[in-house]
């Protein structure tokens, strides 16, 4: 009986470790220590800076430890802190491994063995690292953990935020362009357009024309031509004629010429 209880507790804790096993995929950061073991100074030989730099390169979303985002802050378990080793150099050849490990010191990943038999330090070490960090540059890294409830509702609401503000714009800028359009043809629906004022103010690209009300009643934009404009959606021009601005419309079954009265 004894034997069997002993049996069943040892599956259920093999069970357990089996399922806890994660993969690289599980965690969002990769934590930079200012120097690795073996090293003498932060960032000797530029290792820290370079790691960093390689798992950006490929996808990973890398910081130094003293840079780190303010959820990885409030949570370490977000993210893998990266070991590198180098116990299999030797006299003749420098040798570096890299380790991740979780929160817990667990060891999430470990990378092949990159060498190299340059004798200056500098350039043996980086050519050792990015031969190790061959494991990590084709795994297709994406993270796939959860967000943290409170990290997704303030994305969702920064998004939706957004949505309002871009809809609130495309609304505004529809009801200028109709409004425009209104006050296009309000204006030449009478037969007293040479006896209105209108004021030519300057725009990006060209005039806005203004009645005495004030209100925006036409937009002109500037042509390659001399005292030649497009009338903004209308198929018109104004151009002056003789010392008189004359708005010509055609749009292929109505054709109109009137006079304006426009004060640049």
């Amino acid at each position: 009986m004894f034997k069997k209880i002993i049996f069943t507790v040892s599956f259920i804790l093999i069970s357990i470790c089996g399922n806890a096993q994660k993969s690289i995929n599980d965690y969002k950061y990769i934590i930079i220590p200012k120097a690795f073991e073996f090293s003498k100074g932060d960032d000797q030989y530029q290792l820290n800076s370079l790691t960093k730099f390689l798992f950006d390169k490929y996808g990973y979303d890398a910081y130094s430890i003293d840079d780190a985002p303010e959820d990885l802050r409030n949570n370490r378990c977000k993210g893998l802190f990266v070991h590198v080793s180098n116990e299999q150099s030797s006299m003749f050849k420098t040798s570096l491994e890299i380790t991740l490990k979780d929160c817990f010191d667990n060891v999430v990943m470990t990378s092949k063995i990159g060498e190299s038999r340059l004798k200056e330090y500098a350039k043996a070490y980086n050519l050792a690292l990015r031969g190790a960090f061959e494991s990590f540059q084709y795994l297709d890294y994406k993270y796939t953990g959860e967000e943290d409830v409170a990290e997704t509702l303030k994305k969702e609401e920064k998004s939706l935020s957004e949505e309002v503000v871009k809809a609130e714009v495309v609304s505004k800028a529809v009801e200028n362009e109709e409004k425009v359009k209104g006050d296009i043809a309000a204006t030449f629906s009478t037969n007293k357009t040479a006896e209105n004022l209108f004021y030519a103010q300057a725009i990006t690209g060209g005039f806005q024309l203004v009645n005495s009300e004030p209100k925006v009643v036409m937009i002109l934009l500037i042509t390659q031509a001399k005292d030649v404009f497009l009338v903004k959606d209308a198929n018109a021009i104004v151009f002056n004629k003789d010392g008189q601005w004359v708005y010509s419309k055609n749009d292929g079954t109505i054709t109109e010429t009137k006079v304006l009265n426009i004060k640049f």
